[in-house]
């Protein structure tokens, strides 16, 4: 008896850690099994791109959908979502991670969720008490930062470890693969949850009804990042700048601290770090020393952070910087002319010149022209 129990006890365990997750993706093209979706089913649409789509068009009108799910502590949400519209007081959307009941406007209701709008079109964290019809704003995010009339493609994941440390992040290209912290906070106020869903605030106006997408929803155990960036390429693009590429986003105070860098062969510290504005694993370094043609340089890396916190120790990673090469005359010439394409056989019906590179290394053409003794072209990209 007491074999068969422990043969029985990983089986158990397994089950109730798969029950515990969510893994949304609408696939299957219904929100009606696997998993059991419930709400006003006429206000939700499966669509042709399998995503779950609202499909109320009464204005300023509320409504929800909502799902089993009782991860609450030590756990992670991630989800995609795209609002063709630009929020406001009267139009936003409210994603429950975690909710004691099914009924998502429900003041009795209580738990956690992600507001994306209302008045300054910010992506936040709240908090919901049972009884209280005004939620708690416990993570401030940034404003004005889904405020596109036409397009807001989102990506958002929030953690909370088991200390209930929470992070918001979010990437406003929609892919996961440039997340950007929203901020942290500790709130131990609910330990447990029943349900995760989307409640929409739905405008006054008509014209913005069905305008709600959701896809990819992922609720899972929460397994800590312990892993430091790692340095994926060091780049020069002029004399005196170079790019460094990490595997994933790091945080804009480490990351533009002069400091954290140096390169060898007396070049030193740069005089400027900036992140990249559109990718958060980028960072454009700037020095006061040329670097040298054709010389191998190493920059070592120090005390720059994940999103995580991890931290770079003594990471190093070399390069070297060659100057462009100023073209001669005869490096470029005209090998090929087609002056009279008609009638066409097998080409284009367009006069042409084909050009050609007689050197050996490669030529910018960037600002060039081409004249002929009835006019001059404009400048190359």
């Amino acid at each position: 008896m007491t074999k068969k129990t422990l043969l029985y006890l990983p089986a158990i365990l397994m089950g109730l850690v798969a029950n515990a997750q969510v893994s949304e993706n609408f696939s299957d093209g219904n929100f009606t099994e696997s998993p059991v979706w419930t709400g006003t089913s006429s206000d939700w649409i499966i669509n042709s791109s399998l995503q779950l789509q609202s499909n109320n068009t009464i204005a300023n009108s509320t409504f929800y959908i909502t799902t089993s799910s009782e991860l609450a502590k030590n756990a992670q949400w991630e989800f995609y979502i795209n609002l063709k519209f630009a929020t406001s007081s009267a139009n936003y959307v409210d994603v429950y991670l975690t909710a004691s009941s099914n009924d998502l406007s429900a003041v009795g209701n209580s738990g956690y969720f992600v507001r994306i709008g209302n008045t300054m079109d910010e992506i936040s964290l709240y908090r919901k008490d049972a009884g209280v019809a005004n939620s708690i704003k416990i993570i401030d995010g940034t404003d004005g930062i889904v405020n596109s009339a036409s397009n807001n493609k989102i990506k958002i994941k929030v953690t909370r470890n088991a200390a209930s440390q929470w992070i918001l992040f979010r990437d406003m290209n929609g892919t996961g693969d440039n997340y950007i912290n929203e901020g942290t906070v500790t709130d131990t106020a609910f330990t447990t949850s029943s349900f995760v869903g989307f409640l929409i605030k739905q405008s006054t106006i008509a014209g913005f009804a069905q305008m709600h997408f959701f896809d990819d929803i992922e609720i899972k155990p929460y397994l800590p990042d312990i892993i430091p960036p790692t340095i994926q390429s060091a780049t020069s693009i002029s004399a005196n700048e170079l790019d460094v590429s990490f595997n994933e986003p790091v945080t804009p105070i480490s990351s533009q601290a002069v400091i954290n860098y140096t390169i060898d062969n007396s070049i030193g510290f740069p005089v400027s770090a900036f992140l990249d504005a559109s990718n958060a694993a980028l960072i454009h370094l700037k020095f006061s020393s040329n670097f040298s043609s054709g010389i191998n340089y190493k920059l070592l890396v120090n005390g720059v952070h994940d999103l995580s916190g991890n931290a770079v120790v003594n990471e190093s990673i070399g390069f070297s910087y060659v100057a462009p090469y100023t073209a001669k005359q005869y490096d470029v010439v005209i090998d090929e002319i087609m002056a009279d394409p008609s009638p066409p056989v097998a080409l284009p019906n367009y006069e042409w010149i084909e050009l050609k590179n007689t050197s050996t290394t490669a030529i910018n053409l960037l600002g060039w022209k081409l004249s002929d003794a009835t006019g001059i072209s404009a400048a190359m990209p």
